[in-house]
């Protein structure tokens, strides 16, 4: 496969248990269709909760909502054209999906972020659910 931006050989590589193609030149990683959420997942096996709870703390990613991006790339494993996308509507965090085959470009760097991102998510969520549930559940009634 191709890269994208760069149009090196992409070469395979094991990030975090996770077999993804990365390029060597931009240094932009592609996963196939569900290897992001087996990364996130792999964290959970891998960490205890006080490290997990640890890099949380540490996070320093804020949302934002970037300019509208138009870039569109040639998805190098089926040929189709790539749409960015706002990881998580506004993290600022741009990647580019295919719709044809559902694999993922992320550009050099974003990887460690999406997952950072993720996990801080995922570690606060209960502090969110005891802070906005009861409000939540009031709305819902």
């Amino acid at each position: 496969m191709q890269c994208p931006m760069c149009h090196q050989n992409l070469q395979g590589v094991d990030y975090q248990g996770v077999h993804i193609e990365t390029c060597p030149g931009c240094g932009g990683d592609w996963l196939a269709a569900g290897e992001l959420d087996n990364i996130v997942t792999a964290r959970q096996t891998r960490f205890t909760e006080e490290e997990c709870l640890a890099v949380a703390k540490a996070a320093t990613i804020t949302g934002v909502i970037p300019p509208a991006s138009d870039r569109h790339l040639t998805c190098p494993q089926c040929g189709g054209t790539t749409e960015p996308i706002n990881y998580g509507d506004d993290s600022g965090l741009i990647i580019d999906k295919c719709p044809n085959c559902k694999g993922i470009w992320v550009p050099r760097g974003e990887l460690d972020k999406i997952d950072e991102l993720v996990h801080g998510w995922d570690d606060e969520l209960p502090a969110d659910l005891a802070k906005y549930g009861p409000k939540l559940r009031q709305i819902l009634a």
